[in-house]
C-alpha cells in the first residue's frame, strides 16, 4: 500500500531537488520498491494511494521551496508505518509470502530511517 507513495514521491523528488543526499536515497527508494513489488508478485507502483498519501503527493507537486524537507518528513511517516505493518505481519500475518518479505524488509526500513533521520538535519 505504502510503495506506490514512496515510489511516486521518490520520482518527484528527482524532478525537484539538487541535494546529492535526497537524489540518493529516492534513487534507492525506488530500486527497493520494485525489488518488494517483484518479491509480492506486484507491478511497481501499482497499488492506489491512500487518500493521505495522495493529499501528501499532491502538497509536495505544489511546493515551491522546503520541497526536501516536506518529502523527507513524508517518507519518515511512511516507513514508521511500514515498520509497523511489518512488524504486524510478523506476529500474526496468515500468508507466508508476506512474512518472508516483512522478514526481509524490517532491517531495510530500520537502515532507511536512520538514513532519514540524517537527511532531516539537513533537509
Amino acid at each position: 500500500m505504502g510503495g506506490a507513495f514512496a515510489m511516486q514521491t521518490s520520482q518527484l523528488a528527482l524532478t525537484r531537488t539538487r541535494n546529492p543526499d535526497v537524489i540518493n536515497f529516492a534513487n534507492a527508494e525506488i530500486a527497493e520498491q520494485v525489488q518488494v513489488a517483484s518479491a509480492l508478485g506486484a507491478a511497481p507502483g501499482s497499488a492506489p494511494l491512500r487518500s493521505d498519501h495522495a493529499a501528501l503527493l499532491r502538497q509536495l507537486e505544489a511546493t515551491p521551496s522546503g520541497f526536501d524537507r516536506m518529502y523527507v518528513q513524508g517518507q519518515i511517516r511512511g516507513h514508521r508505518e511500514l515498520l509497523a505493518l511489518n512488524n504486524s505481519y510478523l506476529r500474526s500475518g496468515g500468508n507466508p509470502q508476506e512474512q518472508q518479505v516483512a522478514q526481509m524488509s524490517l532491517p531495510v526500513i530500520q537502515r532507511h530511517l536512520a538514513t532519514l533521520s540524517g537527511l532531516r538535519e539537513i533537509a
